[in-house]
């Protein structure tokens, strides 16, 4: 069977068995919609970033496949990219910032869910990251559906399969969390 005609599952079960190709043929299957989650980040973002939806993609393949990859499905996969892209724009807001975390070359993200931030929000990818790892203190699984949906871009849906739970429990976890970020970010 030709590899590019394979479901992202036998692929995927490829990957764990260590083929290396299966990945790349993975990866290119499921670029469209990686590309559609960086373009998502990107959109609210404001003017003068340096880092491009494509280029956001690629490195965080790169970043998911530098080890033996272990991904369980397709919701799985998706998960582990919002989780490296988080990773990469933190970095690159870090190596940007350098010495002066917050300054006026500092990165600066808005979140795609801006009803909960008021209008236009431009919050500093820092500290936003900051914020969702100290609410994933307070509560894990409401700290990664706020990175899924704010790095990863995933609709309620995809996280609830990503995460094994209901649509329902994704929304209303969701909701707390877009409260707690606020009061956090506002304070």
């Amino acid at each position: 069977m030709d590899g590019a005609a394979q479901s992202p599952t036998v692929l995927l079960e490829r990957v764990r068995a260590g083929d290396r190709e299966a990945g790349e043929l993975l990866f290119a299957q499921l670029y469209p919609e990686l590309h559609r989650i960086a373009e998502r980040i990107f959109r609210s973002r404001g003017k003068g970033h340096t880092l491009q939806p494509t280029v956001l993609v690629h490195e965080a393949y790169l970043k998911m496949v530098s080890g033996t990859p272990a991904w369980q499905d397709r919701a799985h996969f998706c998960n582990v990219a919002a989780r490296a892209m988080r990773q990469i724009l933190v970095n690159h807001a870090r190596d940007k910032a350098a010495a002066k975390r917050g300054g006026p070359d500092a990165a600066r993200v808005t979140l795609h869910d801006a009803d909960a931030f008021g209008e236009d929000p431009v919050l500093d990818v820092l500290a936003l990251d900051e914020a969702v790892a100290s609410l994933a203190d307070a509560s894990e699984r409401q700290g990664r559906i706020a990175e899924l949906r704010i790095f990863g871009g995933l609709s309620a849906q995809e996280i609830g399969e990503a995460l094994g739970i209901s649509k329902r429990s994704v929304e209303l976890d969701w909701k707390l969390a877009k409260a707690w970020l606020t009061r956090r970010l506002s304070g």
